[in-house]
């Protein structure tokens, strides 16, 4: 991996804080890692200057919004490199989109989209294909039943934690108010009370209230970082499971060993032309060829075949696109 950005023992743990919950303050980092508030000022400055922070975003729970999440795989023919530019920018620009990412193996590109329903996600995709299809050789499509979301516990240590979206609930209905709240947090979780409130022209106790009765009912779940995984020479990895004599035991035992796992920070329970999805970031390519040898050995029984995808640059991640 080109431009490797090596992390000191203090960097990793202000990542792993702002992992934890990029809400902290410098202050509380501070107290944490042991160094004084200007210091984790500056070390939080510079990790964003040189692109190893890309944004500081917030877990939304959709489904409680009445959203379901599908994923598209594409696989490109008989393009330039400025129309897949193009294309990628249509996703990006997309207001149903949430993940945009350029992948290898046998596809080219991944989308995932939140829709209310499968007429409205036909709609979204009709009007892509009705404009690109000449540049799709072949694309595939799942539904996500549910995926729980793992804290990335290899930076160093810390306490784990789950985030688990696609679980049937009530549907809660935000006001024009939590709407602008919550597109203002989805990218920008560090924005202090202060400047949000002048940015919506609105009072601190209304932000704060709001922002209390959201994260109360469950639709803020948490503050993370995103990071730019390449620029510290960490690769993310997409295994694809396809299933056999899978029942609810399978699926528990191979949900415990995700959960438990430092390097995988995704599973996903898939509706479609395979089963489950495991995300698993990794430091090189021998040790996550090792971590696929150890799934494949220890799950054998339920695995018919497997596929791996290599995630190299995620263009949009957006808990609330629209």
């Amino acid at each position: 991996m080109e431009n490797k950005i090596k992390l000191d023992v203090k960097d990793k743990k202000i990542l792993t804080l702002l992992d934890e919950n990029a809400g902290y303050s410098n202050s509380q980092i501070a107290r944490r890692v042991k160094l004084s508030k200007p210091t984790i000022e500056y070390r939080i400055k510079n990790l964003l200057n040189k692109g190893v922070i890309q944004e500081f975003y917030t877990i939304i729970n959709f489904t409680k919004l009445g959203y379901s999440k599908y994923k598209v795989y594409f696989r490109f023919q008989n393009t330039s490199v400025e129309e897949e530019k193009k294309i990628i920018n249509y996703w990006v620009n997309a207001n149903n989109s949430v993940w945009v990412g350029k992948i290898r193996g046998s596809w080219d590109l991944a989308i995932s989209i939140l829709a209310k329903s499968n007429f409205e996600f036909g709609k979204i995709l009709n009007k892509f294909m009705s404009k690109y299809s000449e540049f799709i050789f072949k694309k595939d499509i799942l539904l996500t039943e549910y995926s729980p979301i793992y804290a990335r516990e290899y930076l160093t240590e810390t306490n784990p934690s789950e985030f688990i979206y696609g679980v049937p609930s009530e549907i809660y209905k935000l006001d024009s108010t939590e709407i602008k709240i919550l597109k203002e947090l989805s990218t920008n979780a560090r924005i202090n009370i202060v400047d949000l409130a002048q940015k919506l022209k609105l009072s601190r106790d209304v932000i704060n209230y709001r922002i209390k009765k959201l994260s109360k009912e469950g639709i803020i779940f948490k503050y993370r970082v995103f990071l730019n995984l390449e620029k510290i020479g960490i690769g993310l990895y997409k295994v694809i499971l396809r299933t056999k004599n899978f029942d609810e035991q399978s699926e528990d035992k191979l949900k415990a060993y995700a959960k438990t796992h430092k390097k995988i920070t995704q599973f996903l329970k898939l509706i479609g032309s395979w089963d489950i999805e495991l995300e698993i970031e990794s430091e090189s390519e021998d040790e996550f060829h090792k971590i696929l040898l150890d799934i494949r050995k220890k799950f054998s029984e339920i695995i018919r075949d497997f596929e791996v995808i290599r995630v190299t640059h995620t263009h949009k991640y957006n808990y609330f696109p629209f």
